[in-house]
């Protein structure tokens, strides 16, 4: 069991990984052919709303509805077919819906998102002609949500984890091969051709499951599944608008310049892109493959079988996130010097954001624990206490960045939201172990230990190593965490870690 959910959650890593590096690569050549232009703020703008819409309404409905109801149904694959068969119909009317609204009224849209457009024609009528076609992906990529749900659903995790591939790959060979025929249109018709991949790419493998859509919009309305699936869903509304809420605090606060520094934003932009690295690495990996057995045991009502899976789960996150957030603790002025200090980023940005990072760094572990415990409840069909529990952390970030940014500028703002993420863990944690129950971490305790004793030797010696090696930065920072890796494979060698033991076994059967 364990081992399948190594195997899978590698998987969904690997995919994430790959996408997550082209798209490292389409924000450098994004950057080299549009720069900061008005063609790129328009595209900005006309691409926020749908991603808006996408993030609530196909991601947040199959992540916290729809992937736990039919993982429910394990085993009895005509059921979840036909399920799925009433969502994909219900959601191809919805999607439809409001894509037409976006393509009719962009104009009242743009005016919404980006007010100061209204007095710079050019770019307002440039960006109301793209949210009519961004509006499209907003369709496209709602009935591609659909089909992974079903996948996952079927534990077919690596195809939906490489979809978003898809995007960034038409992004590099629109920007390489077409910009000069598409020109300022270019970004946009890289998202319908992405969008359009990424309907088909995930079809292809649900009809190799033997998946036949049949529309059915009044059938889909009666499916008590899919009203069930709709009541949970209204409290998830309100958690995505918290989420939005909270990442427009960091940004509200950091807008002070006066009191945090100018270019506050930007160091935040800059030190979350590094934080979402391991975050959509680890903690998106393990719990979307932890929700669809969570869900399983929720619906067999073994909830021994459930929490040892948690417990798994989160010694997969203390595996790799603790080492990861020593790193970024230690030497995180050396990682922002290597990644982004050159042209217009300055030494002075270089403080700025090292510290931001130094203290986003404090809540990693409990940012990717939120993801599973999130989860948790979702795969017990529970969407009222995680949305609760944000409201109050919400408030408290509020409370608390307002008072830290006065000693700390920016790096207190970062703080707020590591702290508030702890307030946020530990009271999902004391709900979860009131609705099932106390949790045996007794096999867990030793493990941790180990990890965080190695975490801080890794730490320690990569700032050590950091300071002595004469090299220029790059190799000697390449070289560090060469080392930092040799030293946390063979500890967990050493230790006997399950995710090692499991991995060297998975690899050396496939070899």
């Amino acid at each position: 069991m364990f081992k399948k959910v190594i195997k899978n959650t590698t998987l969904l890593g690997a995919g994430t990984l790959a996408s997550r590096v082209l798209g490292f690569i389409r924000d450098i050549l994004i950057a080299n052919y549009f720069g900061t232009s008005g063609v790129l703020e328009a595209f900005i703008v006309s691409f926020r709303l749908p991603n808006i819409f996408r993030s609530v309404l196909a991601e947040g409905f199959s992540e916290s509805v729809a992937v736990p109801v039919l993982s429910g149904y394990q085993g009895n694959k005509q059921k979840i077919f036909q399920t799925g068969n009433n969502l994909f119909s219900l959601f191809l009317v919805i999607l439809l819906l409001f894509t037409t609204i976006g393509v009719i009224f962009p104009r009242f849209f743009v005016m919404a998102i980006a007010p100061g457009f209204i007095s710079e024609i050019d770019k307002f009528q440039m960006a109301v002609s793209f949210t009519r076609i961004t509006f499209i992906y907003l369709f496209l990529i709602g009935l591609s949500v659909n089909i992974s749900s079903i996948l996952y659903s079927l534990k077919v995790f690596f195809v939906p984890a490489i979809n978003p591939i898809f995007l960034n790959i038409s992004f590099i060979v629109g920007l390489l091969f077409f910009s000069r025929s598409f020109n300022n249109y270019t970004l946009v018709v890289c998202v319908l051709v992405g969008g359009i991949l990424q309907v088909i790419f995930p079809l292809i493998f649900l009809k190799k499951q033997r998946f036949i859509f049949r529309f059915n919009f009044l059938e889909s309305i009666k499916d008590k599944t899919i009203r069930k699936m709709f009541k949970l869903f209204i409290p998830r509304i309100w958690s995505s608008v918290v989420y939005h809420l909270s990442v427009f605090v960091d940004t509200a606060f950091s807008s002070l310049g006066l009191i945090v520094g100018e270019g506050a934003i930007a160091s935040v932009y800059y030190a979350n892109r590094l934080i979402q690295l391991p975050f959509a690495l680890i903690a998106l990996s393990v719990s979307r493959v932890a929700i669809v057995d969570l869900s399983a045991y929720h619906y067999r009502q073994d909830t021994e079988g459930f929490k040892k899976l948690l417990v798994f789960s989160f010694q997969n996150i203390f595996f790799f996130i603790i080492p990861l957030s020593a790193v970024f603790l230690f030497i995180s002025r050396d990682i922002i010097d290597v990644v982004f200090v050159r042209g217009e980023f300055t030494k002075s940005s270089l403080v700025m954001t090292s510290s931001v990072l130094f203290f986003y760094s404090f809540g990693l572990f409990f940012f990717c624990g939120i993801k599973l415990l999130v989860n948790a409840f979702y795969s017990l069909e529970d969407t009222g206490v995680p949305a609760k529990i944000a409201t109050i952390s919400l408030v408290f970030n509020i409370v608390v960045s307002a008072v830290l940014m006065f000693p700390l500028r920016v790096g207190g703002v970062a703080l707020g939201s590591s702290l508030a993420a702890m307030l946020n863990f530990g009271l999902l944690y004391y709900c979860l172990v009131k609705k099932i129950g106390k949790i045996n971490w007794q096999n867990a305790i030793g493990e941790f230990l180990k990890i965080l004793l190695v975490s801080i030797i890794i730490g320690v010696l990569s700032l050590y190593l950091m300071r002595i090696l004469n090299f220029n930065k790059y190799f000697r920072l390449l070289l560090v965490l060469f080392i930092d890796l040799c030293i946390f494979l063979g500890s967990g060698y050493l230790f006997r870690f399950k995710q090692i033991v499991y991995l060297k076994k998975w690899i050396l059967k496939k070899g």
